[in-house]
């Protein structure tokens, strides 16, 4: 597949828990911008060249016709969070100078006006002094859509507020089964299960389950895929957990053998919601490369079977 070639920074910009700006959220070291706290970040922005390349694009030098329209803006709070994820390290503390930090991405935002705000943690639902700034934020600029990557198990009264905050919502998921989903996520499968359910019945907010593909949890993978194919999703994603290729030997039998089972489910389940998936007309379902590569969904099998723009592989 072609790469299509762009100054990535004049589309997206993605903002780290300490402040440093990339492209995009992959967060290569060679693509580093600057600093929200350097005095000349908007010029770094702004006339930086950069060279790095992701699934979908491939960066190219600034030309002189070349104007920012930032489509995304990509900002990663705290790492605050409530769950307990075996696959992460745990890092629980609060944003430094977290004050003059949320004042220096207004001004990001007031200089770049993005069509979209996309937030994460940690957990920001249950980050009182951040959910506060993005709600003044909402009601300062209506007219940007803001989706927040969450866990969703939290209260009520959360919900009720998040509602109407956010226009899209995107739900990590690290297992399929109550007692899978709690002895990885150290969380309550249900609570989850009953708040995406409110949202979908209640709301017109875009609701996206997303699946982290890691040795615990594989075998439910497909549970979670016809589920999520069954609730209206606006876009479904199987992703990875970094971890799958470092912890394991992926060219061993017993993966070997392990993927090829799950991949027989998940063609059943493709060829079952075939005419479903088809007639969404858009790229509906994303596949992680290592995830595609295993199960053998790759770009012939997407083509042979009429998926061509509707399954991505993205990373």
């Amino acid at each position: 597949m072609s790469k299509s070639e762009r100054v990535c920074q004049f589309y997206k910009l993605s903002i780290r828990k300490d402040g440093d700006v990339f492209p995009c959220c992959l967060g290569l070291p060679s693509s580093r911008l600057g600093n929200i706290f350097d005095e000349d970040i908007f010029n770094k922005i702004e006339t930086a060249n950069i060279d790095c390349e992701c699934s979908l694009y491939k960066t190219r030098p600034i030309l002189s016709e070349d104007k920012m329209d930032l489509k995304r803006l990509h900002i990663m709070f705290s790492h605050e969070c409530q769950a307990r994820c075996i696959c992460c390290k745990q890092q629980k503390e609060k944003m430094p100078r977290e004050k003059e930090h949320l004042e220096k991405i207004l001004e990001i935002i007031k200089r770049y006006n993005p069509r979209y705000i996309t937030v994460l943690g940690g957990e920001v639902l249950i980050q009182a002094k951040t959910l506060d700034w993005i709600e003044n934020i909402k009601q300062e600029y209506p007219d940007i859509i803001f989706d927040i990557v969450t866990n969703l198990c939290v209260n009520e009264k959360t919900i009720k507020r998040a509602e109407k905050i956010f226009d899209e919502i995107t739900v990590s998921i690290l297992g399929f089964t109550p007692y899978t989903y709690s002895k990885i996520m150290g969380l309550d499968f249900n609570v989850t299960m009953r708040n995406y359910e409110y949202l979908l019945k209640n709301t017109n907010i875009k609701m996206r389950p997303k699946y982290l593909l890691m040795p615990a949890n594989i075998y439910e993978a497909p549970l979670f895929f016809e589920w999520a194919l069954n609730h209206k999703s606006e876009k479904i994603y199987l992703h990875n957990i970094r971890e799958f290729e470092q912890c394991c030997n992926l060219k061993d039998e017993y993966w070997v053998k392990t993927f090829e089972q799950v991949e027989y489910e998940m063609k059943k389940l493709l060829e079952k919601y075939k005419e479903h998936i088809i007639s969404q007309n858009r790229h509906f379902i994303s596949f992680h490369p290592i995830n595609a590569k295993m199960l053998k969904i790759d770009d012939d099998y997407i083509k042979a079977n009429g998926f061509k723009d509707i399954i991505k592989i993205t990373s």
